[in-house]
């Protein structure tokens, strides 16, 4: 077999930067035939550079020009929707690694289904939007979807192999982000800059808000709800501020297996395009004396609301959890422009999902519909 072909959206992120290195390291197997990324043009072509990669888009249709000047003459450039998608479908394409932050992701990832192509998913919005659609899709066509997030990478190396029936939980893990242990008060008066502090993870402005606030992780309740067909009242989530063990799995004995690691994205990725191969990773091995203690604490709820709107959105469905994930990016944008605050994000979500009409088993167009209701919305409530 020749080396896997791959995509790889939203390149110049933090997921999208580590595929590249995961790939580079990995060039024997894995060979990039696109990248794309919206911004940071110039990391976008030394990326090209760095891989050979025969094929970059850029999303900004504006950037067309800008990328060309960039791009070494090998390499073809595009910019826009219809680029991404016919990016993601070229005949030659095995997998598509989707890194997108937020719901750009959404379009070319059913293409890339639609076309037969395996998916490696990071962008957790997509499931959160459409799982039900997603999924079905994925049936159809007959492609894989490999979880890229370290929490369920996790847990899907402790289920592999093993009888769906034997499954009594998933337990999703969660640093507990720069805020844990505040109170609502402490809370009413953070920051931008505090709440991008994470103490171990270094991701994305999105991503790292999310965390502190906990949207992360219920985006990953929905998330594996739909990886993983399983009930919400099933997902669980516990604190555990070290990292290292990126989430666990209890069967219906009462035997818990959890998968651990240093706190290194590298590991994820590595597997979603190696599977069901491991290989050495060159990244650094779990030291037990920088360890020497774990621990584990019940997140609170009364403080950190935003499990139960994903418990809420999962149990009436519909068009409510694109609702939720909507209104909280909504939010988090107000967040960063210091247009309200840190606390305000979960009002705005809690007054959105409320005021929502839903939509039963809602078509694509109902659900990207529903999106943009509830971004106008969000935007126009008074916390």
């Amino acid at each position: 077999m020749g080396r896997k072909k791959i995509v790889i959206l939203g390149a110049t992120g933090s997921i999208g930067g580590n595929t590249v290195k995961v790939a580079a390291h990995l060039a024997d197997e894995i060979e990039v035939v696109g990248l794309a990324a919206r911004n940071n043009l110039n990391e976008l072509a030394r990326q090209v550079e760095l891989l050979r990669c025969p094929h970059a888009v850029t999303s900004n249709a504006d950037a067309l020009d800008q990328l060309r000047r960039l791009l070494p003459p090998y390499c073809t450039a595009a910019a826009g929707d219809e680029a991404m998608i016919e990016l993601v479908t070229r005949p030659e394409v095995d997998m598509v690694l989707c890194a997108i932050v937020g719901t750009g992701g959404l379009a070319p990832v059913l293409a890339a289904i639609r076309a037969g192509k395996d998916i490696a998913i990071a962008s957790k919005e997509i499931l959160v939007m459409a799982g039900e659609i997603v999924m079905a899709e994925a049936a159809k066509y007959g492609v894989r979807l490999m979880p890229v997030d370290s929490e369920h990478s996790a847990i899907f190396q402790c289920i592999e192999g093993r009888r769906p029936e034997n499954v009594h939980r998933l337990i999703l893990t969660a640093s507990g982000g720069p805020f844990r242990g505040s109170t609502r008060e402490k809370l009413e008066h953070v920051t931008c800059e505090m709440a991008l502090k994470h103490p171990t993870w270094s991701m994305g402005t999105k991503v790292t808000l999310d965390s502190a606030s906990m949207m992360n992780k219920a985006l990953e309740i929905i998330e594996a709800k739909w990886l993983f067909n399983i009930d919400a009242e099933r997902i669980d989530v516990v604190i555990h501020p070290q990292s290292v063990i990126h989430s666990m799995v209890e069967f219906i004995d009462g035997t818990i297996l959890a998968q651990m690691s240093t706190p290194d994205m590298r590991f994820p990725i590595q597997y979603a395009l190696t599977w069901p191969h491991k290989r050495p990773g060159g990244v650094e091995a779990f030291d037990f004396r920088k360890y020497a203690q774990i621990t584990f604490e019940l997140p609170d709820r009364q403080v950190f609301p935003a499990l139960d709107f994903a418990y809420a959105a999962l149990r009436q469905g519909g068009t409510l959890p694109a609702v939720m994930n909507a209104a909280n990016e909504a939010a988090v944008e107000l967040f960063c422009r210091n247009k309200i605050k840190f606390t305000d994000i979960w009002r705005i979500i809690d007054k959105t999902m409320s005021a929502h009409i839903i939509i039963k088993h809602p078509s694509l167009e109902e659900i990207l519909a529903a999106d943009c209701w509830a971004r106008d919305f969000a935007g126009r409530i008074n916390p």
